[in-house]
């Protein structure tokens, strides 16, 4: 992506100096209008004025086409993200067993794929006699379960697609 730029920038870098040259050099602009007794094209340009003028041409298009191919090259739209499901859940905890507000409570959340558990990204909040989780899904019928780590236990949801919200957490036999 960076070589078609550097490229555009080389020739142009070469046709400016062409070009102040020709305005600031006499000698130059002589070689390149022609002398009396030289062989001219047209009666106005030399040959060598032709061949100068030829790579004007060749260094103006080295400089549109690395452009132009750039501007081309660019997708115009990102891909968009592939449209997700949100899921809210309801979970309630005997609150002799679990306190959510504790600062070594963890919520994970998982998909079940056919490559295993995919964890999921997962916001939870703390509500009364429980905690509100909210996941992201691929979709309706993709089948999700949350984990819950507390002080040396740990709690999971049993498996879940959207068309459930409510679910009660079990305690993982050790």
């Amino acid at each position: 992506m960076l070589v078609p730029g550097a490229v555009a920038i080389l020739f142009g870098a070469l046709l400016v100096a062409l070009v102040r040259a020709f305005i600031v050099r006499a000698d130059f602009r002589t070689a390149v209008l022609g002398s009396p007794g030289e062989a001219t094209v047209f009666g106005l340009i030399s040959v060598k004025g032709v061949v100068i003028v030829l790579l004007c041409a060749m260094l103006t298009a080295g400089v549109l086409y690395p452009l132009r191919t750039l501007t081309t090259t660019a997708p115009a739209n990102p891909p968009a993200p592939p449209p997700t499901t949100k899921m809210r859940l309801d979970v309630n905890f005997d609150p002799d067993e679990v306190n959510p507000r504790r600062k070594d409570f963890e919520v994970r959340a998982y998909v079940r794929t056919k490559q295993g558990n995919l964890p999921i990204p997962v916001i939870h909040q703390v509500t009364q006699g429980g905690v509100t989780v909210t996941v992201d899904l691929p979709d309706m019928e993709t089948p999700f379960f949350v984990e819950f780590q507390t002080a040396g236990k740990n709690w999971t949801t049993d498996d879940f697609s959207v068309r459930e919200a409510k679910a009660i957490a079990r305690k993982l036999e050790e």
